[in-house]
């Protein structure tokens, strides 16, 4: 009697991935992808003069010429450090979307990979949009097994899901055949890192750098016959294990998938720039605040019952620097209820000093809410309950299931493209910029990277 073999979860992830860049796309998926590559630009271009960004920069000049543009850099690098600086620029405003599926910024890993590799190669979008579906559709199946409990233990799945993603998209982009495809993402597994202690510092945004960066260099070491374990996922040294402290789950088998996340879920865009975490709230005051009319000075408390998670994340009170505001929920809480919307400008010293803020900031309470029977599958752990407490003893509470930006709660195209010219408002002429979206948005994704890499670095 023959012996039945296991198929291994590295070959089921490649011929998923070659299946995704053969097989026609559809009209959402690729409307889908657009979007979001050119919400990555844009966040790339918004964050290309953060001290972060000019340190990396500083860091790789010297490295050596290449054939990929760098974001702003006069000289083109070579594609792994030109990943590494765009991957940090696009994430270090923490601007950029994410994909819940994997509970990371996929497209902040992805996009740099893409657009630096695929420049080395002189592609254009159409053959790098299938490569960047199949990216997030390992992320997703990753994360599906290792999911919440990789993220609970801390790991910034960012860095360490986004890793294998970047492999995987950069090896479909250069056509590695199938057994070195699956090196590859051996290679990225060995490569995979990157802890969630490093929120509210300038490492944080980085951590998309290296997973793009790392993701290329997988790939290009695969591509040049370095071999990696066929079974780095399985077993107790096995990435699922080491990743989860054995708590994995068996998903149903990807041959009996039927569609793609980006389809089912797409991707969950940012309308303000600080950690996801923070959005429930922030939407949940600016309802009361536009229902209301409140006044601030009339609060005396503002309650913000959410997932367990994410008050994890937002672990900064009083946070005393740029990087810190984003993850404080104190904080962008009092300025949504306040000014408004939180907007690039509130993440500068000047508005995290402002005495008004900080006095509102104090007032604000996070507590754990456990998830209702409605609300426990939304992907990012249930529902958020807003409470106000006026000095006149008056209360009045919102709920929020869905944070703007999601499936539930999509931006419009209108809000989706004033963000694009709100991150590029100091970069390039209105004009120029408008019709540079519209160029990205265009369904025959036709453009070459190398157009915009030119972009990208200011040459048009």
């Amino acid at each position: 009697m023959s012996e039945i073999r296991v198929p291994l979860l590295a070959d089921d992830l490649v011929q998923w991935a070659i299946s995704t860049v053969t097989s026609p796309l559809s009209a959402l998926a690729r409307s889908r992808a657009r979007a979001a590559i050119a919400d990555v630009i844009a966040c790339m271009i918004a964050g290309r003069d953060e001290p972060a960004v000019l340190a990396v920069k500083r860091s790789v000049r010297n490295w050596g010429e290449g054939r990929s543009g760098g974001n702003s850099e006069p000289i083109h690098l070579p594609a792994p450090f030109a990943a590494l600086i765009n991957g940090t620029a696009a994430h270090v405003l923490d601007y950029d979307d994410n994909f819940f599926p994997a509970i990371s910024h996929a497209s902040a890993v992805l996009v740099p990979t893409l657009l630096a590799l695929g420049e080395e190669c002189n592609t254009h979008l159409a053959r790098i949009i299938p490569a960047y579906i199949a990216g997030l559709e390992v992320q997703a199946i990753l994360g599906e097994r290792m999911n919440p409990e990789h993220y609970e233990l801390g790991w910034h799945a960012t860095s360490t899901l986004g890793t294998i993603g970047a492999a995987a998209s950069a090896g479909l982009l250069l056509e590695l055949p199938p057994l070195q495809l699956r090196h590859a993402l051996s290679l990225a597994a060995s490569l995979a890192a990157g802890s969630k202690k490093q929120f509210g510092t300038s490492a944080k945004p980085i951590h998309a750098g290296y997973a793009a960066m790392h993701g290329i260099l997988a790939a290009k070491l695969a591509q040049a016959g370095i071999d990696a374990a066929a079974d780095v996922f399985e077993g107790p040294w096995g990435f699922l294990t080491q990743f989860t402290q054995g708590r994995m789950h068996t998903p149903s088998a990807l041959e009996s998938r039927t569609s793609l996340h980006i389809e089912k879920q797409g991707l969950t865009a940012k309308l303000y720039p600080s950690c996801m975490s923070t959005h429930l709230g922030i939407d949940g005051v600016l309802a009361l605040r536009a229902s209301l009319d409140l006044d601030p000075d009339t609060i005396a408390e503002i309650e913000i019952a959410m997932p367990r998670f994410m008050i994890a994340n937002l672990r900064f009170p009083v946070p005393t620097s740029r990087e810190q505001a984003r993850f404080s929920m104190h904080y962008c809480a009092a300025v949504a209820a306040i000014d408004g919307a939180p907007r690039l400008h509130h993440f500068t010293m000047p508005h995290i000093s402002r005495p008004d803020l900080a006095a509102l900031a104090t007032k604000v309470r996070m507590v754990p809410r456990a998830p209702s029977p409605e609300t426990a599958h939304l992907p990012w752990g249930g529902d958020a309950e807003i409470t106000v407490r006026l000095t006149s003893g008056e209360q009045i509470s919102t709920g929020v299931a869905f944070p703007k930006g999601s499936h539930g709660h999509p931006m419009s195209e209108a809000e989706q493209e004033q963000k694009f010219s709100d991150c590029c408002a100091n970069f390039a002429q209105p004009q120029h910029i408008l019709a540079f979206y519209q160029a990205i948005r265009k369904p025959d994704d036709s453009l070459p990277l190398s157009a915009i890499n030119a972009f990208l670095t200011g040459e048009t």
